[in-house]
């Protein structure tokens, strides 16, 4: 919350809307409540997911010389809106519950567009099968502050060495 109402110059309708809208994201998906979510996303919003498969030990080699190997890949996936929406609704048919909890968010108002925003923000996602930490980028158009609308949300499992976390100048 102070992140985002310290930002004075910004209007306050807007830093309000912003962090309505990241609450009304939380519960959305604590609620699973897709009809809400298929309405903050743009139609033609990229779409990036990732998830964490831990790949257990297993023994390699020759004899004598036996190594031990255990590590997570990460698997991306891009969707289009109805696609996320279908493996979405999947998702939480499988789960018993979710929890969202964000921290450490970077907000950033773009020079074009109106009432658009950059939201770099640090996810933990905890569901009854599945939890990963990592960070989320959501590029959000809130022109009209009572229906923001995601242009671009994608995940990632850490910051990267060479550029950090995605940002709205890798989608031009």
């Amino acid at each position: 919350e102070n992140d985002i109402l310290c930002k004075g110059v910004w209007d306050e309708n807007a830093r309000f809307a912003i962090m309505s809208f990241l609450e009304n994201y939380k519960t959305a998906y604590a609620l699973k409540r897709l009809d809400y979510i298929s309405t903050i996303f743009d139609d033609d919003a990229v779409i990036i997911t990732g998830k964490v498969v831990h790949v257990p030990a297993h023994k390699t080699g020759v004899e004598g010389q036996i190594q031990v190997f255990e590590h997570d890949i990460i698997k991306y996936n891009r969707y289009t809106k109805d696609s996320y929406l279908r493996h979405l609704k999947l998702s939480f048919n499988s789960k018993e519950y979710i929890n969202l909890r964000f921290a450490d968010n970077d907000v950033r108002k773009l020079g074009k567009g109106g009432e658009i925003y950059a939201i770099q923000i640090s996810q933990e996602y905890f569901s009854s099968n599945y939890g990963d930490k990592g960070y989320l980028f959501l590029m959000v158009d809130i022109n009209d502050p009572t229906s923001p609308i995601i242009k671009v949300r994608t995940w990632q499992p850490e910051k990267d060495p060479n550029f950090g976390i995605y940002g709205p100048e890798d989608f031009k």
